[in-house]
């Protein structure tokens, strides 16, 4: 992928959370775009789509639609990109002014099969014509007042479209747009934890912590490690499937923690506990897994461009950074109760120091938010994130 290419990517949810397509961000080397560059480009194209766009899904890598904004020059004057309409959802601005050229050229998008979405929808009846075309309408809730968005939904219910809400940021916003009737959602909800009054540690939850803290533990030895691992058979079995598999290529099967210590060595043993013992917690955050997941390998590839960072610590640091929202606590009182570095603490509650700033910058590009970050940064992180996807992918596969 050229570096002068940003692309970054937000998760669209049904109602049961599951993952049902995702919205590509984009920026070129002038900081603006309405879109994946198509025009002559399809192999790249599609290689990008992948990319941003696969996830796993029973066992199997499965490409999503890719909702992709484009304004009233695309409109204008773009061709119809050369892939199959149903890889594709095409979302018309809420800048575009709605001049019977425009709306022709929707009619033609829409008679040759691709979906349209309106994005940022704030209702009047001149956009009646297009929620004749429209198969998504996309409102921000947060622009809304309740009783507004309630009169919206009154009328864009007697329209054929199906309702998304953008920019659910909570759990209880969630539940609520699912009683108003959305039926799809956008939103850093999921990265948030549900918090459940009077919530107790399960066992399996007090054995990750125990895990966590030792292999945060510069002294760790395969002899902590295996005493703690062993409390929780079903992580002793995960461990084990995954040394025997053919990623590690080793030369007999291993039968015991002890013995899967010594083939690997500490360090691998560490990134594969950690992997494992996180993103069991939770099986029902697929998306949060995949978020956490690419962070942590973000900052472990992006390590060697920052002054005074480990890669070892920066994955801890990034796996670490989402454990709040996967066991529904908050996260100061998660740090209680797990006994990691200073700097490491420091860098998850408050981004202070290398870890932090690290950190910090990892999220901002991912969310999108380019403008926080300099040049140089941005050319560090856009040079191992597609490498970080699809390390997802093949991880998440090992995993299951």
């Amino acid at each position: 992928m050229a570096s002068s290419i940003l692309l970054a990517r937000q998760p669209i949810f049904d109602k049961d959370l599951n993952t049902i397509a995702y919205e590509l961000l984009y920026r070129d080397a002038e900081g603006s775009g309405p879109g994946i560059p198509f025009n002559g480009t399809q192999a790249t194209a599609e290689v990008l789509l992948h990319a941003y766009s696969s996830i796993l899904q029973n066992g199997k890598v499965k490409t999503l639609p890719a909702f992709i904004n484009f304004n009233a020059d695309w409109l204008y004057n773009g061709n119809l990109p050369a892939l199959k309409p149903e890889a594709l959802v095409l979302e018309v601005l809420e800048d575009v002014s709605l001049t019977d050229d425009i709306l022709q050229r929707m009619r033609l998008i829409t008679d040759a099969g691709y979906r349209l979405a309106l994005d940022d929808f704030i209702y009047d009846e001149s956009w009646n014509p297009a929620l004749q075309l429209a198969k998504i309408v996309k409102i921000d809730i947060q622009q809304l007042s309740p009783a507004q968005l309630i009169r919206h939904i009154g009328e864009l219910k007697k329209h054929n479209v199906t309702l998304l809400a953008e920019k659910v940021e909570t759990h209880q916003e969630f539940e609520y747009c699912k009683s108003l009737g959305f039926k799809l959602f956008q939103g850093y909800f999921f990265c948030h934890p549900q918090l459940v009054e009077g919530r107790k540690l399960t066992a399996n939850d007090a054995t990750m912590i125990l895990l966590l803290a030792e292999l945060d533990n510069p002294d760790a030895s395969p002899e902590s490690l295996q005493e703690i691992i062993s409390r929780d058979p079903e992580l002793v079995l995960r461990i084990l499937k995954i040394v025997n598999s053919a990623r590690f290529a080793l030369s007999r099967e291993i039968s015991s923690i002890n013995e899967a210590i010594i083939a690997l060595g500490l360090d691998e043993l560490k990134k594969w506990a950690l992997l494992i013992t996180v993103t069991q917690s939770n099986s029902n955050a697929n998306e949060l897994i995949r978020e956490i997941l690419t962070r942590a390998r973000m900052c472990e590839l992006s390590a060697k461009c920052y002054s005074n960072v480990n890669p070892c610590s920066a994955f801890m640091t990034g796996m670490l950074s989402g454990i709040d929202a996967m066991l529904n606590l908050e996260l100061e009182e998660v740090m209680v109760q797990l006994p990691i570095s200073t700097e490491i603490q420091q860098a998850l509650l408050s981004h202070e120091g290398p870890l932090g700033q690290q950190l910090e910058e990892v999220k901002h590009y991912m969310a999108a938010e380019w403008d926080q970050l300099s040049e140089e940064n941005i050319e560090a992180l856009a040079a191992v994130q597609e490498e970080s996807l699809n390390w997802v992918l093949g991880t998440m596969k090992e995993l299951h």
